[in-house]
């Protein structure tokens, strides 16, 4: 079966592709060495498998190489995680517009994916999450995943479903990361003055005779 996949998986991607089975978490391509990784699940299921190769494949037509390096070296690994969230979404329409046969493949792997607790727990759990790996979830999984939005969050839904190019991407994971950014300094600039409120009021406390006791990350 292995053999066939890698013949499918080079068939796809329109190139002699180089293909590694490992055991790694997750499927992932290689941009530059142009290796796709695929790993070694225990009873993957071939339309799981199809699902991992099409993504995957997805990246190698139409993910940038030079696009890709760039702006992950200069903005760092958060801005990449919200980057491959976009190009994600972007990359899978494409991918699926070429070969309209992997989408069954694709809805059927999100599906037992998200059932198996993959993206990180259950529904009430995943609604939780930032904005960001809602996202994520529902671009993956569609509406069964059943993934919660605010009303001003939906308008960005539509804005990355209109997606075609790269540099589209580039610039909504942009816009995102910088409004998250500024979201947390904003948030913590409001803690530090709540600490400071609270840490002046202590000092009132113990002048008057009272003792009072006193991550995270993409």
């Amino acid at each position: 079966m292995i053999n066939s996949k890698e013949t499918l998986a080079k068939l796809l991607a329109t190139e002699n592709v180089s293909i590694h089975h490992k055991k790694v978490r997750t499927a992932s391509f290689n941009l530059k060495d142009r290796v796709l990784n695929l790993p070694i699940w225990e009873n993957m299921e071939d339309f799981t498998y199809d699902h991992l190769v099409g993504h995957e494949v997805g990246h190698a037509l139409y993910t940038p190489l030079e696009g890709w390096h760039d702006s992950v070296s200069e903005r760092g690994s958060t801005f990449k995680s919200y980057l491959n969230v976009i190009e994600d979404a972007r990359i899978e329409k494409l991918i699926m517009r070429k070969y309209p046969g992997l989408r069954r493949n694709f809805v059927k792997s999100y599906k037992k994916m998200l059932a198996e607790g993959f993206f990180g727990g259950d529904i009430d759990t995943l609604n939780q999450f930032s904005f960001i790996d809602r996202l994520n979830v529902k671009f993956k999984c569609g509406r069964s995943a059943k993934i919660q939005f605010s009303s001003s969050e939906l308008k960005w839904l539509t804005e990355i479903e209109n997606i075609e190019t790269f540099e589209e991407a580039m610039d909504v994971a942009e816009r995102l990361y910088n409004k998250a950014k500024e979201e947390k300094e904003n948030e913590e600039n409001d803690r530090n003055s709540d600490e400071e409120l609270i840490n002046d009021e202590n000092e009132e406390d113990m002048e008057s005779g009272f003792d009072d006791d006193l991550e995270p990350d993409d």
